[in-house]
């Protein structure tokens, strides 16, 4: 496995016999100055977009948590604007304080020109400025059908971007995108699922109608998105995403890979590393900068103890240590994990880095600032090894010295990682 990206990525799914049914492969498409852009200080940006059913939310709550991206969303950015603008002309809500959110929209029913792309920008570049420094991820086109009705809105969107990035550049434009044949099936199977006697569909409408509602929706979206898609399309920094397949996890597990290339090390929030190796004295310098050593062969009574007992005596272990400082270095010597290739790899979300890489690589400025404090202002020994990685999108990584066979490192990762959620 490894993380690279090419322009158009093989699909994800391996081959299935001719008597099984095909699964949807999900393709991701990367233009080519997407590679590296934040290599550049000011590139930090990110726009996202994702119509109806296309799982855009879930992913970016999974960015969030995996990369300490901030979120800025354009929706809740006008509805707190809109609040204010029209708390003049519509009574308050029921608290007295907030309008309701049915008084706004029959508001924008009559005042539509209320909302311009120009103010959306704007309302944007405000809040990425309070915050200069951390990545943004840009969730651009509100999912308001009143809103996206008006097809003029987004007729100047080349220019008001340009305009944009002259202040807060744009790294890439994300796409999340559903076609219209498998959005159309989705909806027309769940429309013939009944509704059990004595209950409604949510909002008090039925099925049908609800799949229509959807559909008219994601048209209205997709039409808006144009001019979006070829301002980004145009200068190759577009990623599109294939979510046809409806399955989170596996379009997570693209985005994630595809995520975990760029240089986001010191902005991501790393909450556990552990670092494998079969001697203890290849960190020892991480040792003396008072990273804790954990020897396996110490946590169990039988050294030979079942594969899968070590492994979870090892996580109970770091519970019950908490969070360290930096890191946890577990020396598997004498233990059961040294012939651990010889155990069933468990399904489990987990990617390995496509090369071996510093430890330096993994830490937030934090966790680098307490190593630098222990080992002195100018020397780095405890970075010196290099490490195979793999690593979950709850923010764990795991790091193994580099002699470990790939296989052996991979069943330990998998195994760790699915033992975690239990």
């Amino acid at each position: 496995m490894g993380c690279g990206c090419s322009k158009e990525e093989e699909p994800l799914d391996p081959p299935t016999p001719s008597n099984q049914p095909r699964r949807s492969t999900i393709q991701i498409r990367v233009g080519e100055n997407v590679k590296g852009v934040f290599s550049t200080a000011m590139s930090k940006n990110i726009i996202f977009v994702g119509g109806p059913k296309s799982g855009k939310g879930a992913v970016i709550e999974e960015l969030v948590e995996s990369f300490g991206v901030k979120v800025i969303s354009a929706e809740s950015l006008l509805h707190i604007a809109l609040q204010k603008t029209l708390s003049t002309s519509v009574s308050p809500g029921k608290d007295g304080s907030k309008l309701e959110t049915a008084a706004m929209l029959s508001q924008l029913k009559t005042q539509p020109s209320l909302v311009t792309l120009e103010w959306i920008f704007e309302l944007i570049k405000t809040e990425v400025l309070r915050y200069p420094d951390i990545v943004h991820v840009i969730d651009l086109l509100p999912n308001s059908k009143i809103i996206l009705r008006d097809k003029t809105l987004f007729d100047n969107a080349a220019e008001l971007l340009q305009k944009f990035e002259e202040t807060c550049p744009v790294a890439f434009a994300m796409h999340l995108y559903i076609d219209k044949e498998h959005l159309n099936k989705q909806l027309d199977s769940a429309a013939t699922l009944k509704t059990p006697e004595g209950c409604t569909a949510p909002g008090g409408i039925n099925d049908e109608a609800d799949s229509a509602v959807t559909k008219k929706r994601h048209a209205l979206y997709e039409e808006a998105l144009k001019p979006v898609q070829k301002y980004f399309r145009e200068s190759d920094r577009l990623v599109e995403v294939d979510v046809s397949s409806m399955s989170h996890e596996r379009i997570w597990f693209k985005v994630v890979r595809m995520f975990a290339s760029f240089d986001l090390s010191e902005r991501k929030n790393n909450n556990l590393i552990v670092i494998f190796v079969d001697d203890a004295s290849k960190v020892q310098s991480l040792i003396d900068s008072k990273v804790r050593l954990i020897k396996l062969v110490d946590i169990v009574d039988e050294p030979d103890a079942e594969f899968d007992l070590m492994m979870e005596c090892l996580l109970y272990q770091i519970t019950e240590l908490g969070c360290p400082h930096v890191c946890y270095a577990v020396d598997i010597k004498g233990s059961t994990l040294e012939k651990a290739e010889k155990q069933e790899t468990k399904k489990c979300l987990v990617y390995e880095l496509k090369e071996p890489s510093k430890l330096s690589a993994h830490l937030n400025k934090y966790q680098k600032n307490m190593l630098s404090e222990e080992d002195g202002a100018t020397s780095k020994s405890w970075d010196d090894n290099d490490y195979i990685c793999y690593k979950a999108p709850n923010n764990l990584t795991l790091l193994f010295s580099e002699n470990f066979d790939n296989k052996r490192a991979e069943v330990i990762a998998t195994s760790y990682c699915s033992m975690d959620k239990m």
